[in-house]
């Protein structure tokens, strides 16, 4: 049986005029996903979330993820791994620097302070989203 609160979530989903009804969907997959077992689900790539959803726009599949992420949302945190130089990927541990850094466009490696270019950014720092403990929290009361 579904959680009230993660029927709720999910009702506000559908009953925002502000996305469309893929979008919705989308969204509607993904918490399906992360409501069973979620602290098992630290570390889902986009790979592993568009898997969900395999036949839909690429641009509404990401819209939809960042959606999650949002704080009045709050089902995804956004989380990211580095190449670190000794350990290879690694947590990287003030993802809001990260996200700040990428506002800028200012690309390094985290751990070694090199500059990147994007594409050299894609390589070595890699992102991941985990279920937000509030959702955790929420959806095990």
């Amino acid at each position: 049986m579904e959680h009230k609160t993660v029927s709720s979530i999910k009702n506000n989903i559908i009953e925002n005029s502000h996305i469309g009804k893929q979008m919705a969907d989308i969204c509607l997959s993904i918490i399906d996903h992360v409501s069973i077992g979620p602290k098992t689900r630290t570390h889902l790539t986009f790979k592993d979330l568009h898997n969900l959803n395999p036949n839909v726009d690429e641009d509404v599949f990401y819209d939809a993820v960042f959606y999650l992420t949002r704080v009045n949302v709050n089902v995804l945190v956004q989380q990211f791994e580095a190449l670190h130089p000794r350990n290879g990927f690694v947590a990287v541990p003030n993802r809001k620097e990260i996200i700040e850094d990428m506002r800028n466009d200012e690309l390094s490696n985290p751990f070694t302070g090199e500059e990147l270019s994007e594409e050299e950014f894609g390589k070595q720092v890699i992102t991941y989203f985990s279920v937000s403990p509030e959702f955790m929290r929420l959806s095990n009361a």
